[in-house]
């Protein structure tokens, strides 16, 4: 019978929060045997896979998490030990206890020492995607080679989480670092993960991992893992070049009816929106012509043109509507091309609007330009690669941004990391990436107030709460949501996996290890 991946429930991570787990980290999904080679779709240059090195979006941050290893993992079910085999948790100290035979890919012993060092260090010298960042831990005391102790100001509904997937460094190469922006030497890429560095290729976007076979938390999967330069990935799996692939929804039945063929679906877990400068253009502080920008906008047609019908409409209060988190409360802007037209008229605006230059990018900004003159807006798209629009973005340079992202489906602290005045634009990630130029007290408030409540219910509320504010304040433009359809062979292989709260399992790295 055809083998068909369903979508996992997400479980509230402040269930895990005060949990003390055993040392067995592996009661998941089986995979059916160990492959030579897993191949996956190459081409993008997503950076050196080091901490400092890389790309702060998924596919950047997934290939680092190969090579360096963090204190604990995340399964379908909740957060579970790693590097750590156990921890605990008293008041606001945290107690991790390491893995007797844990070591990085030359054979040195990690120890506390190396956590205790990578906090400092982190601190010193942020990486690109920091958990532990905003001075999350106090301090932490180093009890024996195989113990440390971690402790922070108050324990939230997060901490956990945040303390368990910093990737360690090894003290004995990093400390004699002092730009980590500029250490691009083969000791750079020692970690202690499941996999080791073997090549990388910036202009070709290609990518080799060979597995460590000294690895003691699980074996790996495959021999070698490799990102594949190819300019049709769908054909490239036709081909048998690549052992995964998306395929569009309009070519899915295809695949439906081939029992060789598995399917996993990713709801609604990529999303695209329209950031907003208010420093650049401050005529949209004007709540009544943000509304009309959004009745302006044919979100609809976003998701029936650029997926086919794949999607959903953008909710005004971020998080999309298949999320357990959605407020079905949240105030709506049905499109009214008239109504938007009116309150633009005579207003002679015109903006300049980054976006990306390939795929699904080219075509909303394309539809977005088509509505907004429609309304009365003049519109100069500036397209441009991935990760330049990105840098942009990241240091406000733009009037206003045409950002995709996945996660989207994850429990949503990020609408803190995206709305609240003291979390926003903190971080080099799309979701650090808020509106500029605005804020609102109430909403920061909210934002960061929820995650000191420890309930998950009341907490579930908060979020809700938050969208209904949000979607009254709009200060972002969300446009649609996209839900992706991912085809593999299974009978070659068949360990895909997902966490808790996030769908892109290609970039998880149990996906990697024999399960």
């Amino acid at each position: 019978m055809k083998k068909r991946c369903l979508i996992f429930s997400l479980i509230l991570a402040s269930f895990f929060l005060v949990t003390g787990c055993s040392s067995d980290s592996t009661d998941t999904a089986t995979t059916d045997h160990h492959v030579e080679v897993i191949r996956l779709a190459g081409g993008t240059d997503w950076g050196s896979p080091n901490p400092f090195l890389n790309v702060g979006r998924g596919p950047g941050v997934g290939k680092t998490k190969l090579i360096f290893d963090s204190l604990l993992e995340a399964d379908e079910n909740g957060i579970i030990p790693w590097l750590a085999t156990e921890w605990s948790v008293e008041g606001n100290v945290f107690t991790f206890k390491l893995k007797e035979d844990a070591a990085f890919h030359d054979g040195t012993p990690l120890t506390s020492a190396d956590v205790a060092f990578t906090i400092d260090y982190y601190k010193a010298h942020p990486p690109v995607s920091n958990p532990i960042s905003n001075n999350l831990i106090q301090s932490y005391e180093i009890v024996d080679p195989g113990t440390i102790k971690i402790s922070v100001e108050k324990p939230q509904a997060t901490t956990i989480a945040k303390l368990g997937s910093f990737q360690i460094l090894p003290k004995h190469i990093w400390e004699k670092v002092a730009d980590p922006a500029t250490f691009n030497s083969p000791e750079a890429f020692i970690g202690s993960g499941s996999y080791k560095f073997s090549s990388y290729d910036a202009a070709a976007g290609s990518y080799e991992f060979i597995a460590n076979e000294d690895y003691s938390i699980a074996k790996p999967a495959a021999d070698k893992i490799q990102f594949v330069p190819v300019s049709d990935p769908l054909l490239a799996f036709e081909n048998n070049e690549i052992d995964i692939c998306d395929v569009p929804v309009d070519v899915l039945e295809k695949y439906e009816k081939d029992d060789s063929i598995g399917i996993i679906t990713k709801d609604n877990d990529m999303g695209y929106r329209i950031l907003i400068n208010f420093e650049t253009i401050p005529v949209f502080n004007d709540l009544n012509l943000r509304a009309a920008l959004y009745q302006g906008i044919d979100r609809q047609g976003i998701v029936d043109k650029v997926f086919r019908g794949s999607g959903a409409v953008g909710s005004a209060g971020y998080v999309p509507p298949t999320n357990l988190f959605f407020s079905d409360k949240v105030k709506t802007y049905d499109y009214n091309k008239e109504a938007a037209l009116a309150a633009f008229k005579d207003k002679n605006i015109q903006v300049k609007i980054a976006a990306g230059n390939s795929g699904a990018d080219v075509k909303i900004a394309e539809l977005v330009k088509l509505n907004l003159e429609e309304i009365g807006i003049g519109v100069e798209i500036a397209a441009y690669d991935t990760q330049v629009r990105d840098d942009k973005v990241y240091s406000g340079d733009y009037e206003m941004a045409i950002v995709g992202n996945g996660g989207w489906g994850r429990e949503p602290d990020y609408l803190r990391t995206i709305y609240s005045a003291n979390s926003k634009n903190k971080a080099k990630s799309p979701t650090s990436m808020g509106p500029i130029g605005w804020d609102n007290p109430e909403i920061t408030q909210l934002a960061e107030d929820q995650l000191k409540e420890m309930d998950p219910e009341k907490r579930k509320e908060m979020f809700k709460a938050l969208q209904d504010k949000i979607s009254q304040e709009i200060p972002i433009i969300v446009l649609a949501t996209q839900t992706t359809n991912v085809i593999y062979r299974p009978d070659y292989y068949d360990g895909w996996t997902k966490t808790y709260d996030y769908q892109q399992f290609e970039q998880n790295r149990l996906s990697y290890v024999e399960q």
